[in-house]
C-alpha cells in the first residue's frame, strides 16, 4: 500500500498520532511595510474549492489577510501534512472533511472551539444539522465550525446518454460502470474513498452486494467491489483517472470523456467557457456520497496568540458573503443559507443570480434528502483495507 502519494491508512494515521509532538512557531502576524500599520496575517490550509475566488472580500470584512494553501481531497495528503509535516506550526485554519477530527482532535492536534467566543457571534443561529453535525463534533466536544456541505455525484453530457439538458432527471451510476454508450469515454477520481465507496454504494442500491456502509467497508466487500472495479476496467470501461480539481476541468473542457465523477464546482468552472455546451451535475438515483467541510483550528495557532483574529474569520464563514459566493461560484450551499440570500440582496445582484442562492438551497436539500446517499468517512475504520484492495484495481 502507497502511504506517501497515494494515501495514508487509518492504522498509520494513529501511529503518527502518537508519535509526533505538538510543536509551537512564532507569531504569524505580518506588516505591509516599514513604517506602515501593522496588517493581521492568517494563514489557511485546506481544499481548494473551499477558497474565495477573490481573498480581498475576507480582509474588506474582518481586516484580516487571509493567506490560502490549497490542497486536493486525498485524506492521506492532510494527514500527513497534519501529522509528520506538522502543518500547524506554520497555518492557523484548517479545512478539510468532517470526520479527521475524531483522529486530530483526541491527539490535540485540533482544539476545541470555544462556542461563547464573542467573535464567533453566528454560532447560536447556526441549525444543529450542521454545527452538531459529524463535520464538527466527536465525542460529545466540538472541534470544527461547519463550512461547506453537498452530494458529489459526477457530471455528464446529456446528449450522450440521450438525456434531458436540463438536469432534472435522476441519472443511474451505471452511465459510469456498464453503459455501452459511454464505455471507453468514463473517467473515475483515482482516491479511493470516493471512487470505491461509490461503486460500492452502486451495488448495494442495486441489490448486486449486502453492504451496510459504503464508506467503511469489510476486507470482504472491499474485495468484492474491487473485483467488480477491475472486471470493468478490463472491460474497456475507463479512460482515464484524475486526481486534482484541474484535471476535472481539464477533461470536461477538452471533452475527453463523456461522464465523469468529479466535484461540482468543476461544471460552474467549465461553464464560464462552455456556457450551455458545458455537462450537467447529476441528481443520481443512487444519491452519491454527502459531504461537509469543516474550518478547525491547530492548537499551536492559538499558543501564537491568533486566537481572536481566528475566530473573526471562523465567524465569517458562517455568515451570509462567503455563503453567497460560495453558492454563486461553487454551487455549494451550507450553514446559514438565508444570509447569503440576504446579503445579495443587499449587495444589489440580480433577480436571476439571487433566485439561483435559492435554487441552490434547494438543490442541495433534494440530494441531502435522497434515501440512498451516504455520508463519507475520510478517516474510516477499515480505510486501510479499502486502500489496500483499490490500489489492486489501479494496478489492474
Amino acid at each position: 500500500m502507497d502511504t506517501t502519494a497515494s494515501g495514508m491508512s487509518r492504522r498509520s494515521f494513529l501511529k503518527s498520532a502518537a508519535g509526533v509532538s505538538v510543536a509551537f512557531a512564532g507569531s504569524s502576524l505580518g506588516f505591509a511595510g516599514l513604517g506602515m500599520a501593522q496588517e493581521t496575517v492568517l494563514r489557511a490550509y485546506g481544499v481548494t474549492t473551499a477558497q474565495m475566488d477573490d481573498p480581498s472580500l475576507i480582509t474588506k470584512a474582518t481586516g484580516i489577510k487571509l493567506e490560502f494553501t490549497p490542497t486536493d481531497a486525498d485524506i492521506g495528503v492532510f494527514m500527513r501534512d497534519a501529522l509528520a509535516n506538522n502543518v500547524g506550526e506554520t497555518h492557523d485554519i484548517l479545512i478539510f472533511d468532517g470526520g479527521t477530527q475524531d483522529i486530530l482532535g483526541p491527539q490535540g492536534f485540533y482544539a476545541e472551539i470555544d462556542e461563547s467566543n464573542p467573535a464567533l457571534d453566528l454560532w447560536d443561529r447556526t441549525p444543529d444539522f450542521w454545527k452538531k453535525s459529524d463535520i464538527s463534533v466527536y465525542d460529545g466536544k466540538t472541534y470544527g465550525v461547519p463550512i461547506l456541505g453537498n452530494c458529489d455525484a459526477f457530471a455528464y453530457f446529456p446528449d450522450a446518454i440521450g438525456a434531458n439538458p436540463n438536469g432534472l432527471d435522476e441519472i443511474p451510476y451505471s452511465v459510469l460502470y456498464e453503459d455501452d454508450r459511454t464505455r471507453g469515454r468514463v473517467a473515475l477520481d483515482r482516491v479511493f474513498s470516493q471512487s470505491l465507496a461509490c461503486m460500492a454504494n452502486f451495488l448495494r442500491v442495486n441489490g448486486r452486494l449486502q453492504i451496510e456502509d459504503p464508506a467503511n467497508l469489510t476486507p470482504e466487500q472491499a474485495k468484492a467491489v474491487v473485483d467488480y472495479a477491475v472486471e470493468r476496467k478490463k472491460a474497456g470501461t475507463f479512460r482515464t483517472l484524475h486526481n486534482s480539481f484541474e484535471e476535472q476541468v481539464q477533461l470536461i473542457q477538452n471533452r475527453e470523456v463523456d461522464v465523469l465523477e468529479c466535484w461540482e464546482p468543476a461544471v460552474k468552472e467549465a461553464q464560464k467557457t462552455m456556457k450551455d455546451k458545458a455537462p450537467v451535475y447529476a441528481y443520481a438515483v443512487e444519491g452519491g456520497k454527502k459531504w461537509g467541510h469543516g474550518a478547525y483550528i491547530p492548537a499551536q495557532a492559538l499558543e501564537r496568540g491568533n486566537g481572536e483574529a481566528i475566530y473573526r474569520v471562523l465567524n465569517y464563514f458562517l455568515g451570509g458573503e462567503f455563503r453567497a459566493y460560495q453558492a454563486r461560484d461553487r454551487s455549494y450551499a451550507g450553514p446559514n443559507m438565508d444570509l447569503g440570500v440576504e446579503y445579495a440582496e443587499k449587495a444589489g445582484w440580480s433577480a436571476e443570480q439571487i433566485d439561483e442562492l435559492r435554487a441552490t438551497d434547494k438543490k442541495i436539500e433534494r440530494k441531502m434528502s435522497n434515501p440512498n446517499a451516504f455520508w463519507a468517512k475520510p478517516t474510516a475504520p477499515h480505510a486501510d483495507v479499502m486502500e489496500q484492495e483499490w490500489q489492486r484495481f489501479l494496478s489492474a
